[in-house]
């Protein structure tokens, strides 16, 4: 996302989305690193998310969520370090239904207001396939299409990950000196956390909520590990059973403690039964190879990145925003009624791994033909894309 320097003012950068947590699930770590950089960074939400789920029952009702959202956003816009923050009065989930052209107007007037010298919004795919994702993404591009100014248009874009969390986290637990045991607030936050990243494909488990009753095995000593389990609620007992065929129970684990997560981190058989004492629910990663489709959009043409994942081929800019994952973290908890997680909850390394790299389609301008087979030029601002 280059920029002419001879120019005196500072770049202007504006994100148009459709509910607020928009900008900092899409594009949080660079439109925090471009305002690191000086940049005149600004967002606008065309709904106030009033119909966005209630996951904090201490942080809205049904009544206050709009304007509960609103706030949200301008907290997070501070933490990403935004100029400024905007809602306009669209009705969240309907934007599907409004005329096309009156959703191009609105955005063509954002852009005579801001004269923004790039613009980021969704693609054709919505990022996750949401209705009001792809309205605002094509009245957008319409506007941006249309408008006599220069703007350089980018379509945010998010690969499938094949990281599995459930595998991370088993390495992390491992590696802890102490049994690690989750507070109350962990066991919400992780899951709101595991399943929102497995839905948008930033990790490649399948994450469930299971049920387990009482006297039912959650694992099998000897069989091969593919899932690790973090208990809801009720206690499960870990039982080892001997050469002699004897079974001895060995320990006790109960909510917000993992189950199974030696055998994931070392690629090893179940060393242990684990036999449901109480009626059990656990959020379960499944270690699978195939990831079933979440509804999105998947493009015919795909290259393959380093990592193995596999981007739509459109796909040209990819922003190192591995210094600015912090701010997309503590852009997202400031989302509390969708995000109810605290920044320092999960480990920087896994963190990292997942959001330090955003991707896009650069839309406007439409990229010349190459006139050398031989003059690769550089893209600046952008990395090897990586993930």
């Amino acid at each position: 996302m280059a920029h002419d320097d001879s120019t005196t003012r500072p770049l202007r950068v504006l994100g148009i989305f459709a509910h607020p947590d928009d900008e900092t699930i899409c594009a949080g770590g660079t439109l925090a690193k471009y305002a690191s950089d000086g940049a005149d960074v600004r967002v606008v939400s065309f709904t106030k998310g009033g119909g966005g789920q209630i996951r904090d029952a201490s942080t809205a009702t049904r009544a206050t969520l709009t304007a509960v959202r609103e706030k949200e956003l301008a907290a997070a816009g501070a933490e990403l370090g935004l100029a400024e923050t905007q809602c306009l009065d669209f009705v969240d989930g309907d934007l599907g239904a409004v005329a096309a052209s009156v959703l191009a107007d609105i955005a063509s007037a954002l852009l005579d207001e801001f004269a923004p010298d790039v613009v980021i919004t969704f693609g054709p795919d919505g990022f996750s396939g949401h209705s009001d994702h792809i309205a605002v993404g094509a009245a957008v591009t319409t506007a941006c299409t249309e408008h006599e100014s220069a703007v350089r248009l980018f379509h945010c874009y998010l690969p499938r990950s094949r990281m599995l969390l459930g595998y991370r986290l088993a390495e992390w637990v491992v590696e802890l000196a102490t049994r690690f045991k989750g507070s109350d607030d962990f066991v919400r936050a992780l899951w709101v956390f595991s399943r929102e990243t497995s839905a948008l494909g930033y990790a490649g488990d399948l994450v469930n909520v299971e049920w387990f009753p009482s006297g039912s095995y959650l694992v099998e000593q000897g069989e091969a590990a593919t899932s690790m389990y973090f208990l809801l609620s009720g206690k499960v007992e870990v039982r080892r059973e001997g050469d002699d065929g004897q079974v001895r129970v060995v320990d006790h684990s109960g909510p917000g403690e993992f189950i199974g997560e030696v055998s994931i981190a070392t690629g090893r058989p179940r060393n242990a039964h684990v036999v449901a004492v109480d009626d059990v629910t656990s959020l379960t990663f499944v270690a699978a190879e195939s990831v079933p489709s979440d509804g999105r959009a998947r493009p015919v043409e795909t290259r393959a990145l380093p990592s193995g994942d596999r981007v739509d081929a459109r796909v040209d800019t990819c922003i190192d925003v591995s210094l600015f994952v912090g701010h997309k973290i503590r852009a997202t908890a400031a989302h509390r009624s969708q995000y109810p997680i605290d920044p320092g909850m999960f480990p920087d390394a896994i963190l990292r791994e997942m959001f330090g790299v955003e991707y896009f389609v650069r839309v406007l301008p439409e990229r010349a033909l190459d006139t050398s087979l031989t003059d690769d030029r550089a893209r600046e601002d952008s990395v090897t894309c990586r993930r």
